[in-house]
This record gives structure tokens, sequence and C-alpha cells, in this order.
């Protein structure tokens, strides 16, 4: 069965602080909408634009409301140390798993990456996945880097792969036998079909029925229409792509009933032509 996971956001008040009481909300609503579980603290929530105290609440606000269900707690950072004390408090928030994008900024060595998710992997006693995002940690593994890495650890079970190379992806899982979620929207249909075990994607979090018709109809064989369906998902990423993300996202969650507020600074807030071809292309392309 493949897995559709959220990358819950982080809600803000108007003053920039967290709206829990909206986070719990989201994160129920998200999972009566038939989410697999959900990805805490991700790029989707502003992880780099949160205190340390900030991520920890929210770790644990998430966990509460998800009651039961899967949550993985992003705990990345540059810092092993700081990432390592994440993980630790992830254990005991509850977390079922926790993940970390690589180290980055210092443009480290390959070594020091794999000895970051080894150390990451034996600090968090937790099932753990690397979040590989090439596009924004500018850190590239070939895949019997990725292999080696992965094999080190037997709780190291898995990738996010937000990235487009299913040549690779492929080859990482032919090399492991271990679980690869896909992390790129525009291209959900090619990763379930290239042997993607599921999907943690930001528009998940105002369109998670889009992608679960996709894997129904794709079960039943009926591909064209499942492109179909991924037309249409792409054609409000691309009018997102024309905004700021983070706010388009929010934007768009307002739609859906959810209090999302703005992104935080230095993010731009829509332009009014913005948040109309949003809400025209958003609407233009339900099911």
């Amino acid at each position: 069965m493949k897995k559709l996971i959220v990358p819950v956001i982080t809600p803000f008040n108007e003053d920039e602080t967290v709206n829990y009481t909206e986070l719990k909300r989201i994160v129920r609503g998200l999972l009566d909408e038939g989410a697999d579980g959900i990805f805490a603290g991700g790029s989707s929530a502003e992880c780099f634009m949160l205190d340390e105290e900030e991520r920890r609440k929210i770790l644990e606000t998430v966990v509460k409301a998800a009651d039961g269900a899967e949550v993985i707690a992003h705990v990345g950072a540059i810092g092993g140390r700081l990432t390592a004390e994440l993980a630790r408090h992830a254990k005991r928030a509850g977390a079922s798993a926790v993940a970390s994008v690589p180290p980055f900024y210092f443009k480290f060595q390959y070594e020091n990456i794999r000895d970051y998710y080894w150390d990451l992997a034996d600090a968090a006693g937790l099932p753990t996945m690397i979040y590989y995002f090439p596009a924004c940690t500018q850190t590239t593994f070939a895949a019997d880097q990725m292999a080696e890495i992965l094999l080190g650890r037997k709780n190291i079970y898995s990738v996010k792969f937000t990235d487009s190379d299913y040549y690779v992806m492929e080859r990482i899982k032919a090399l492991t036998g271990r679980e690869i979620i896909s992390g790129r929207d525009e291209c959900f249909l090619s990763a379930i079909a290239a042997g993607a075990d599921g999907a943690i994607g930001t528009t998940f979090n105002f369109m998670i029925g889009h992608y679960k018709r996709i894997l129904k109809l794709m079960q039943s064989g009926h591909l064209e229409d499942a492109l179909a369906v991924q037309k249409k998902i792409n054609s409000i990423i691309a009018a997102m792509g024309n905004a700021d993300i983070f706010h388009a996202t929010k934007f768009l969650m307002e739609k859906k009933g959810y209090h999302s507020g703005r992104a935080r600074k230095p993010f731009c807030p829509l332009t009014e032509e913005q948040k109309r071809m949003l809400s025209e292309t958003y609407e233009k392309n339900q099911l």
C-alpha cells in the first residue's frame, strides 16, 4: 500500500507566533481526509524559521493531535549535537520516526554527512529517514553512497527522495530494499510508477484527495485518467510557482477553512493578482 504523509504547515497568528490551536485542528482534518501520517517540522512547516522551543512544542502538539497515527519528526540542523537533542526529544514526545536533511551551508564532505546520519540514528533510537533534497541543501549522493548510509544502521529505514532522478531512486531501492518516499508533488505519478512506496508533499495539505485519486486510478489500471489528475495538480503547482510557495500554500489552506496566517518574514505576501490567479486555477482544477 502506498503511503501519503502530509508535511503539515505551521499556522501563525498575526504577530507570527505559532497558532497551536489551529495546528491541532489542521492535523485532525488531514487525518480525517485520509492522510496516512504527518511529517512534522519539515520544509512546509518553515522549519528553519522556527526556534528550538517552537520546534519541540510543534512536534508535541502534532503527536497529541495525531492520537496514535504515524508522526515523522524532522529534526535536521547544521550541527549534529542539536540534531541529536531534537531526536531524543522526538522519542520522548512519542514520534514514530525522525528525519533530517543533510547538514548544509559549510559544504561538508560525504564522510561527514554519512557519519551525521549514523550518529543521528544512534541518538534517536527510532526509525530514521534520510531527507534528500539537493535543490535546497546543495548536497547530492550517488546511489552507492546512499546505500552505504542506509545499510550502515538497521534503523535507517527510509529516504524522502525530493528529486526527480528516478533512475537513482530505483538504484537506491535495488541496492538496499529500503522504503523510498517521493517528495516531488509535480512528479507524483512518475515516482509511484518508478517504484516509490508513497509520498510526502506540501500540496497534500490542501488537495490530498487528488493524490488519493491518482493511486486509486493507477491501481485499477486507468493510467490516462491518473495522468489527467496529475495535470490538474501541476496546473495548481504552476500557479503557486508564480508566487511565494509558503504564502500560496497558506492561501489555499484558507479555502479549506483553515486559519493559516502569513508565512514568516522575509517571505513576501501575495499580491491581489497572485491571489486571483491562485483562486481561479485552484477552482478550475478541482476533481
